[in-house]
């Protein structure tokens, strides 16, 4: 497998300089030779005579994205490892029309004013002198154009998706357009240009290269379909900002200490102090790179793994934060507090921590002894969890709110936050009505299902979901915290914030009943509410499939359709609708084999990788899941998506219940 730059966290790297020099070398010397160290060649193009420009961008293209399929899939380069861009539709239009005006009335782009200035052209040299001019501009007046360069933003957007064409056929329909292209641009040379065949090239020797250029797409459409890259994280200074207002820049010490206590975390930490306070006493597992070292050493970062950088407070890990996020590694934490906060908030006796509640002393004391026994003593306690039962029953550590899962210590610590919104989506107000976490908000979760063409249960419309968040209080810009003790009332309550695009939102892990087991604080006190204008993000439910989609994909053969309803209703012996049995081909995952007996907990993700692969889910194979009504496969939706990090899963609303009552679609017991 080739590594490239952006994987391996060497985009700015020197490595990476000299690798740009001699792209830029070579890429100049090409464009020379091909006659663009003339504006006057290169404009010929507005006037039919020299297409020279629409030839060689069609044959980088097309070089691009054929040899790109077929490095993917001979194993020599992984998608993962291609840095995708983002597209922000308004910046991108407006900076097309002012570069294509440029180009019109100057006859040059950046790149081609590199190479006439090269060849010593004046009007290159005014060119790059106003491309220069105008980065200056654009720089100083930046807070007027803000919204324009960072607005109408929509993520990672790829052609043969938005077209409707599948991955492996689009180089084809691309290469045909490119084909035809270079043979209107031939002819329209002759015409206008005046330009002979001998001036053309061979014609039978272009004829062979279309001819091999088209059975090479060709072959691509019989290679299997590739999984676009993953989606980067945004660098620069606008995204920053954005990563801090997100929380995406810092974790706390609790979250540190209870993964690293875990089976299984994916952190990396690196202590930036000096190394006589490293070799004084260090967080278990770190590694020491100084802070002035830190640039230098960039290599040693991971780039598949969390990196928490600490120091003795947050000021210095937070400046080397800044750093190295705007150099491109953007996977990257601050521990909050930095050692002496993870000393005070982890390693001190609760009796004497000011940061827990003197009536919870006590219930905190086990948590503390395992922490000290395991960061200062040096040992490696049996998790009480574990102790309890099988290995596969411990639950899983909270990986936090980007991953829209929190645990009570993440919440306990922000109930004061106005930019934070908890919601209780219990199905009995009662047990609201009487103790519920300070300041919760109550949501039955019935109120988001209605009848929709017929079937009952329904999750609502994206707008009828806007509309409740609004009369909640609720606006998109607030974290929204979901809890329950039934794990898929909250998951579907998930399902709904995916409906709407809300970003920022968690669910509690545990629910009510971990907050009431730990002795946190509850009321019975009702928030006043100040109804809010929710509106739903456009295009945001692109995971909800219907009866003829998952139809389809069954009969494509290449999409895993899980079944979570429990075993007896899979196979048929027991049913509440109007057919019993499954849908053929769908294999059986009950929901709460997921969970920790009786809590609302998820085992642990190596636990719960091991069972879903081996029941056939792999990075790379669609998902469908669904289960009587759609509820509880809300569960296996979020398990799936949010927490093991599938790209491509759909949740079939209304699953099993009317899928039975279609009598034309099949079923199997």
């Amino acid at each position: 497998m080739t590594e490239t730059l952006y994987s391996s966290g060497m985009l700015n790297s020197s490595a990476g300089l000299v690798l740009a020099g001699l792209i830029g070398f070579f890429f100049g010397n090409f464009l020379e030779k091909a006659g663009f160290g003339s504006s006057r060649k290169l404009t010929g193009i507005f006037y039919l005579r020299d297409m020279s420009v629409l030839k060689v961008m069609f044959s980088a293209v097309v070089t691009a994205l054929v040899g790109y399929h077929y490095f993917v899939a001979l194993g020599w380069i992984s998608p993962q490892n291609v840095y995708p861009l983002e597209t922000y539709w308004a910046a991108q239009i407006v900076g097309g029309l002012v570069f294509g005006l440029g180009f019109v009335i100057g006859g040059w782009c950046p790149g081609t004013a590199f190479v006439g200035l090269a060849s010593a052209k004046w009007d290159a040299l005014v060119f790059l002198a106003g491309a220069g001019i105008g980065s200056i501009v654009f720089n100083e007046s930046f807070g007027l154009v803000r919204g324009l360069h960072t607005g109408t933003h929509a993520g990672i957007r790829y052609l043969p998706e938005s077209l409707g064409i599948a991955s492996n056929w689009f180089p084809l329909v691309f290469c045909i357009i490119a084909v035809a292209a270079f043979s209107l641009s031939s002819m329209a040379e002759k015409k206008f240009g005046k330009k002979a065949d001998e001036e053309l090239g061979s014609r039978p020797a272009h004829m062979a290269l279309a001819a091999l250029l088209l059975l090479l797409a060709a072959g691509i459409g019989f290679l299997p379909e590739q999984a676009p890259a993953e989606p980067p994280a945004a660098t620069g200074v606008p995204t920053t900002l954005g990563a801090i207002a997100d929380a995406e820049d810092h974790i706390e010490p609790e979250d540190v200490a209870e993964q690293l206590m875990g089976p299984a975390h994916d952190l990396f930490l690196v202590d930036i102090r000096d190394p006589d306070d490293y070799a004084k006493f260090h967080i278990r597992g770190a590694i020491n790179i100084p802070m002035r070292e830190i640039e230098a050493r960039t290599g040693e970062l991971p780039s598949d793994r969390r990196v928490v950088l600490y120091s003795n407070g947050t000021t210095h890990a937070a400046q080397a934060w800044l750093q190295l996020y705007n150099m491109g590694h953007n996977n990257l934490l601050v521990l909050t507090d930095g050692i002496l906060g993870f000393w005070k908030r982890c390693l001190t006796p609760p009796s004497l921590s000011s940061v827990v509640d003197p009536g919870a002393a006590h219930a905190a004391l086990p948590g503390y002894l395992a922490r000290r026994a395991y960061f200062v003593e040096g040992e490696a306690p049996t998790p009480p969890e574990q102790a309890a039962g099988p290995a596969d029953a411990a639950p899983m550590t909270a990986p936090g709110l980007k991953k829209h899962l929190v645990s009570t210590d993440w919440l306990a610590k922000r109930l004061d936050d106005r930019k934070i919104k908890v919601i209780d989506v219990g199905n009995k107000s009662s047990r609201y009505s009487t103790a519920h976490i300070p300041g919760a908000l109550y949501l039955n979760m019935e109120n988001l299902r209605t009848t929709l063409g017929g079937y009952h249960s329904m999750l609502a419309p994206a707008e009828d979901i806007a509309s409740t968040l609004g009369r909640l209080g609720i606006t998109p810009s607030d974290t929204v915290i979901v809890y329950d003790d039934r794990l898929r009332d909250a998951t579907l309550m998930a399902v709904a914030l995916d409906r709407v695009g809300h970003k920022s939102y968690a669910i509690l892990h545990g629910g009510f009943g971990k907050w009431k087991d730990e002795g946190r604080r509850v009321t019975p006190e009702v928030p006043k509410v100040s109804p809010a204008e929710y509106k739903a993000a456009p295009g945001s439910d692109n995971f909800t499939i219907d009866l003829d989609g998952t139809e389809a994909a069954r009969k494509q053969g290449k999409t895993l359709i899980i079944d979570g309803r429990p075993a007896d209703y899979y196979t048929g012996k027991k049913s509440d609708e109007a057919r019993p049995g499954h849908i053929p081909g769908a294999v059986s995952s009950p929901y709460k084999n997921d969970l920790v007996p009786g809590k609302a907990l998820w085992k642990s993700l190596p636990a719960l990788k091991s069972h879903y692969e081996g029941i056939g889910v792999d990075a790379k194979r669609p998902v469908i899941v669904h289960c009587r009504t759609g509820h509880q496969a809300s569960q296996t939706y979020f398990l799936l998506k949010h927490l093991m990090g599938m790209k491509d899963v759909k949740w079939l609303d209304a699953s099993w219940m009317a899928w039975a009552a279609r009598p034309d679609l099949p079923v199997e017991k």
